[in-house]
Parts: C-alpha cells; structure tokens; sequence
C-alpha cells in the first residue's frame, strides 16, 4: 500500500514567502524607494517561485480562474470607462500581483508546516511593529477633532495599520488554541503578546479595526466544530472581548470615537461616501465607472473641497463602482470558494483559524478597500489552502487498499 508523503517545500521558497508575511506590518509610507516595501517582498517572492514553477504554479486552484475573469474585467472596464488609464494600470499590476502571490501561496500552504510556520511569523513581526510606538521608536500621532490621538508607527495609516495588527491577533488566539499542549510559560507569553498587540490596535483609534478584531474572535466561539470547543473558545473569545472593550473605554481616542458613532452617526465621512457610491452604481451597474475614474466622481459628488479624489472605504462598494458587476461578481465568487474551503477545515489541524481570519479580513475591508493588500491575498490562499488538508486527509482515509493476491500452494506434494 502506498502513503502519501508530506509535500516538500525548497527552503529557499519558503524564506522567500516568510519574507513577505514579515514584512507586512513594516509598510512605510515615507520611503524614499519607489515601490511599497511589502510589494518589493512580493516581488522578490515571485522571483523565486521561478525556480520551481511546478511547485508554485502547477496546481491552478478554482479561485484563481475567477479572479483571473476579475483581472480581465478589470481591464476591460479600464479601458472602456477609465479616463485615468495611466492610474489604472499601475492598480491594475499591483492587483495581478496579488493574485500570483494567491497562487503561488495556496500551493505551498499544501503543505501544513509551511502554513503554520507563515502564521508565527505575521504574529512575531505583528508583535514587532506594534512594540515600536511603545518603546517611542518611529511613532507616529495624529490629533484627532473628537479628542486624544491616533498613534502608529513609520508614518502608517492608523486604519490599515489596525487592520494587520488585528489579523496578527486573531492568529495568536487561533494558533494558542489548536497547539497541542499548553505549557504555562507559553501561555503567559501569548498573554502578554496579546495585551501588546490589543493595545497597538486601540491607540490607531481605528473603529474598523476594533470592529475586525472582534469579529474574528467571535468565529472562535461560534464556528467550532464541537460543543466542547464552542465553550472553551466562547469562554477566552468573552474574556479577551471584555478585556477590549474596557480598555477601548479608558482610552480617549477610542471611547470618543466610538461614542460618537452611536450617538450622531458620524464616521469619519462615509455615511456621505456610502449613499454616494450606492448611486453611482445603480446609474453605471454592469460596467461602473472605471478603476480610479469612480474615486474622482464620488469626491464630486460629496462636495469633496480639499482632494480630487475619495476611496470607497469599502471593498464591495469599491468594485460596484470601479467595474460594476462584470467585476465584482467573479472576484466575490473567488472569495466565497475560499471561505467554503475554510468552513471544511474546522475539523482539521488548525480548527476554525482560517475562518477566523478571512471574517477579520472581511469586516475591516467593510470599512477599507484593501484589494491591493498583500495581507487579503494571503489569509485569502491560507483559507483556500486549509480546506485542502481536509480533502487530502479524507482520501487517505477511504482509500481502498490494493488487494494482496497471494498463489495458494498445494497441502500435500506429490512423489516420484
């Protein structure tokens, strides 16, 4: 009988990948080198990828065909609707590497060593960048009209910067979680690394960002396979829930923001962005707008005085309008293949981690347009990748076992 042997992975392709998930949270808008640092990484990542292109490109998953149509109806609405074609194209590249590191990502996450290995490393350098406003190297505040000041680091967004560091997070719990066992000094750590990332994420004041931690660790207590996991996980997804909302209260820039959410319904102008962008797409539903020409109009359309330019500040609203549903159907059809493959793998090695971080990924990019980011399109191939454990598992387990034909021999041998 034959075993399936576990998936070797050059180490070379995995340094290269690692490379990538750490620089993720380093993102530093003030460089004076051209290209962002985590699209450099992607870049030295894929050129590695070619040194083993069976590796990485052999196996085409279903979601890179739908995002492929994506690519293609990104272009076709670029070039049939944009007035920003020079604009579009430069999108249009970071995207297509997006996908490619999809692609190459999902195939050497087949490998459940790889993955995990990935998932320490966003957690160790999440923990990295969010020590460094702490310890008053490269911070970065800004004030804030409702009172108190959004902190970050290396001149980061505040709202993408929470959204990383609330994806490390969520790893943290769901790697802690699954591990095997428990010792007491590694559960201490976890703590203390936790109450360091969970305060990173309420000093940006990023609403968005609190509201995608959340959402990722409520998956752990009502996504688990079993009664049993569903209590213990629904127990540390309360207590870390509780802890974060007192702390989110006894912070200034937070508690002020959050407030005033509730209590006029101010969101930092997307309450005008969001019936503006509904508009523009009921007017132009099969085609939108054109990749950047939609950003242009809605800041037209909202009286926008100081910039010519507004983003959706929401992912789906972004493709309604950027290439209306030639667009956005096939990429949200790519995006739900990976979370059917990351509800199959709630049984498997890592539980309902992947889950868990596509709806942290989901929910911030319902207040941001991360299409572009590198972050989406990896928990995207873990996601995808994690339901391949299970399908691989399951035929080892009902595979038929080759009959053993044996020549029966003769019970007595005949004489001369």
């Amino acid at each position: 009988m034959t075993t399936r042997r576990p998936l070797g992975t050059d180490p070379l392709l995995q340094a290269g990948l690692y490379l990538l998930v750490a620089s993720i949270p380093f993102e530093y808008p003030e460089r004076t080198i051209p290209l962002e640092i985590p699209t450099l990484t992607g870049a030295i990542f894929l050129l590695v990828t070619l040194l083993h292109p069976r590796r990485c490109y052999g196996r085409l998953p279903a979601p890179v065909w739908w995002f492929g149509l994506y690519l293609l109806a990104f272009l076709l609405t670029l070039i049939l609707q944009s007035e920003h074609i020079p604009g579009g194209l430069s999108e249009f590249v970071i995207v297509l590497q997006g996908v490619l590191v999809f692609l190459a990502a999902a195939n050497l996450m087949q490998d459940q060593r790889v993955a995990r290995r990935a998932l320490v490393i966003l957690v160790a350098a999440c923990g990295v960048r969010a020590a460094l406003p702490l310890v008053g190297l490269a911070r970065t505040t800004s004030a804030v009209w409702t009172g108190g000041e959004r902190v970050s680091a290396l001149g980061q967004n505040a709202n993408s910067a929470a959204m990383i560091l609330a994806a490390g997070l969520v790893a943290l719990v769901g790697l802690t979680l699954v591990r095997g066992r428990r010792r007491a000094v590694s559960l201490v750590f976890a703590g203390l690394l936790g109450a360091l990332l969970g305060l990173a994420i309420l000093e940006t004041g990023s609403r968005g960002g609190f509201l995608a931690l959340l959402g990722g660790l409520l998956v752990f207590a009502l996504a688990a396979r079993t009664w049993g996991q569903r209590v213990r996980n629904g127990v540390i997804a309360a207590l870390a829930i509780t802890l974060l909302t007192l702390s989110a209260f006894r912070l200034p820039v937070m508690k002020n923001r959050l407030v005033e959410s509730v209590t006029t319904g101010n969101l930092a102008g997307r309450e005008q962005l969001y019936p503006a962008l509904w508009t523009m797409f009921l007017e132009r539903p099969v085609l939108g707008w054109g990749p950047i020409t939609n950003t242009h109009e809605v800041a037209l359309r909202i009286g926008e005085r100081e910039r010519p330019k507004r983003a959706a500040h929401n992912l789906v609203l972004e493709l309604l309008t950027s290439g209306g549903l030639v667009a956005t159907l096939p990429f949200l059809i790519g995006g739900w293949l990976a979370v059917q493959s990351a509800w199959r793998a709630r049984a498997g090695a890592h539980g309902v981690l992947p889950m868990a971080l596509f709806c942290a990924l989901f929910v911030a990019n319902m207040s941001g347009d991360w299409i572009a980011s590198k972050l989406l399109w990896l928990v995207l191939a873990y996601a995808f990748a994690s339901g391949q454990w299970q399908v691989a598992s399951l035929r080892d387990r009902t595979a038929i076992r080759p009959r053993q034909w044996v020549v029966p021999l003769p019970s007595t041998m005949g004489g001369r």
